[in-house]
């Protein structure tokens, strides 16, 4: 286990880094570097309902929407925790069996918060000694420090930022004219 083996893209609440994220790892993927963990994708689709939350579950590329489908009527958005369950133990799977180099969590939000979700994941990462990357909300940022103490590193919501960490982890990142990419706002 190494020192700042996690870093936390710390955002505004409201500002997810998403894109962000996805962006600083593009040149893994591309390399065919092996990952774990989940990452938010946009739908594609025109029109779509803001309750359209698409996850990405890096180590087999299938992709979950993981909001309930509660009709045109509802108001407000609920994640569907029982599939999120599904696809945290599919990450933790992935963590022991794909041997990856990074673990990716879009978000440690009020379920990993409250202990579930990708939390476990995060944890065992760190004891394999798998680096990790995850976004912290800041209404999330005191429960995220108490859970992962001395051993994250906080950055800023920047491709740059993630670029530096990753390469200082001999991980393959963007040059420093490919750095900028849009955060994408709630």
């Amino acid at each position: 286990m190494t020192e700042l083996a996690i870093a936390a893209i710390v955002y505004s609440d409201g500002v997810y880094p998403d894109r962000i994220i996805a962006r600083a790892i593009e040149p893994l993927r591309a390399a065919g570097v092996p990952l774990a963990g989940a990452l938010q994708v946009e739908p594609v689709a025109a029109g779509r309902d803001p309750c359209d939350m698409l996850l990405e579950e890096l180590a087999s590329g299938d992709v979950h929407a993981i909001a309930e489908h509660r009709g045109s009527e509802a108001r407000g958005c609920r994640l569907d925790v029982g599939l999120l369950t599904e696809i945290g133990e599919a990450v933790l799977h992935s963590l022991n069996d794909e041997q990856p180099r990074l673990l990716v969590v879009n978000k440690f939000g009020k379920i990993e918060a409250d202990g579930g979700g990708l939390r476990q994941a995060v944890a065992e990462a760190v004891d394999l000694g798998i680096p990790v990357l995850v976004g912290v909300p800041a209404r999330n940022l005191d429960r995220w420090r108490a859970f992962a103490g001395s051993l994250a590193i906080e950055l800023p919501a920047t491709v740059g930022a993630i670029a530096d960490w990753l390469a200082h982890r001999g991980l393959p990142s963007v040059t420093a004219d490919e750095t900028s990419a849009p955060a994408r706002a709630a």
